[in-house]
């Protein structure tokens, strides 16, 4: 009885909706929260008129959220759950948290978060889909977001995406990267992560030199440091991915962005082009010469020990995303705090045909939704809360940039203007941002990517062989 009772009840209100006048939006929250509170604490039917009744009341002059369905109360006697994950460096994920609080604090469906690091998140996401899997999953889009939202499994967020207080939101730029067949499957919830070439200015400042702006300059810089028994560039290189953000770069500023479109496109012959054999050239001779140091197999980014050792100057340099930033925020605050980090774009490459104002990396990471998961909507509800002011805000305190229209404006006087200003500049110029190709290119082909690499790096293959593997990976 009192199923079919409240499913009426939902139908009255539904009817309801076009009818009656606008109301503060924020109306529509207490509205949710009343009701479950009535729901929860009812002893029978005679509760939920009660329920009803203030239902009623409350909606008077209200105007309900259109778009997509708000989240329904939790089952009878008990609160459900919504799995959230998504992948951050360790202590980076303060507005992340914050938002699952929020949220927890007035849904009636709560968010369970779990983050993951880089590495072991590539494998997690195989499980999107399965009953362990996630009902929410962060992603850097690229192929695993196409085939998954190719293969239905996703939830169409496209009419959230079509609300003015969230699409409306973000640079176009930034929506993209969630679009496959015209349709939007990602909602962009982090920063903007350009790789940039970081530096420790009080390593420069005692050799008196200066950060590099061509190619040439940072080899006579590895030689400089060397002499001063200062590992001149600081590689993570028990992560392959690390590796590959120099071979993405060299390629990039030797044959432009069309190198990257021929890779990720999967044409023939992409992996043999010129631009990619210097690259992949210039890149083992970097390992070669010890611009790494001896220790760069064994040194991991993932706990750490690669960012550690640019904050405390037995490192020079570190080619990383801008997620080095919050990172360096939360494991070496004096660092930051010091003035000592400071970052260029990647040098020039001599005779290279790319911009260099082009970038590489992250353009953004991207909410989705599971398909027929039990809490879809309340999924939906948490999902359309990154494009909140609240989140927004907070993403700009952790020293994060949001792709957002409006950036440059909540950037202004923080506490991080400078850095965040600065990023979104090179953002805002770049011609081209293409998407780092372990994250653009199928989970099969981006594990031999950066197997590959390590090989290479440690002499282990030469540029042909790799070239030959990764052609035979497809």
């Amino acid at each position: 009885m009192d199923d079919r009772l409240a499913q009426e009840l939902a139908a009255t209100l539904t009817q309801a909706q076009d009818a009656l006048p606008a109301a503060d939006p924020g109306a529509i929250g207490t509205i949710r929260r009343r009701y479950r509170r009535k729901r929860r604490q009812r002893a029978g039917l005679a509760s939920l008129a009660v329920a009803v009744l203030v239902l009623a009341v409350t909606l008077t002059g209200a105007e309900l959220t259109r778009g997509v369905p708000p989240a329904p109360p939790a089952d009878e006697g008990a609160r459900g759950t919504i799995r959230v994950w998504a992948i951050t460096q360790p202590g980076t994920e303060p507005a992340l948290r914050k938002l699952v609080n929020r949220y927890n604090r007035s849904a009636g469906v709560d968010v369970d978060l779990t983050t993951f690091g880089n590495e072991e998140y590539k494998e997690k996401l195989r499980e999107v889909g399965s009953p362990d899997g996630p009902d929410v999953f962060a992603s850097w889009g690229g192929a695993k977001l196409t085939r998954l939202a190719s293969e239905g499994r996703l939830v169409d967020l496209t009419p959230l995406r079509d609300e003015p207080g969230v699409g409306g939101r973000f640079l176009p730029s930034a929506l993209a990267g969630g679009v496959v067949d015209g349709r939007q499957y990602g909602i962009p919830m982090g920063g903007t992560q350009p790789v940039v070439l970081f530096y420790h200015k009080g390593v420069f400042a005692e050799a008196g030199v200066r950060p590099p702006g061509s190619y040439a300059e940072l080899l006579s810089l590895v030689e400089t440091f060397k002499a001063r028994k200062v590992t001149p560039i600081s590689l993570g290189g028990a992560q392959g991915w690390t590796e590959l953000m120099w071979v993405m770069y060299l390629a990039e500023r030797i044959g432009g962005p069309s190198t990257t479109a021929d890779i990720v496109a999967g044409r023939p012959g992409a992996w043999s082009k010129p631009a990619v054999a210097q690259a992949l050239r210039e890149a083992r001779a970097l390992a070669e010469r010890g611009a790494f140091g001896a220790d760069f197999a064994s040194t991991s980014y993932d706990d750490g020990t690669a960012s550690g050792l640019l904050a405390s100057g037995r490192a020079a340099m570190q080619l990383m995303g801008t997620w080095e930033y919050p990172t360096q925020l939360a494991r070496n605050p004096d660092f930051v705090a010091g003035g000592d980090l400071g970052f260029v774009p990647f040098p020039t490459v001599s005779g290279g045909v790319g911009d260099p104002a082009d970038l590489v990396g992250v353009p953004t990471n991207y909410f989705s939704v599971v398909a027929g998961g039990r809490h879809s909507a309340a999924a939906v509800e948490f999902v359309r809360a990154v494009a909140s002011d609240d989140y927004l805000d907070a993403l700009v305190a952790d020293g994060e940039v949001p792709p957002v229209a409006d950036a440059a404006d909540r950037l202004r006087g923080t506490e991080h203007a400078a850095f965040a200003t600065s990023v979104h500049e090179l953002v805002t110029r770049a011609p081209s941002y293409g998407l780092a190709w372990d994250q653009a290119l199928e989970p099969a082909t981006a594990t031999a990517l950066v197997d590959n690499l390590r090989r290479l790096f440690q002499a282990e293959l030469s540029p042909e062989q790799f070239a030959a593997a990764m052609a035979e990976t497809g």
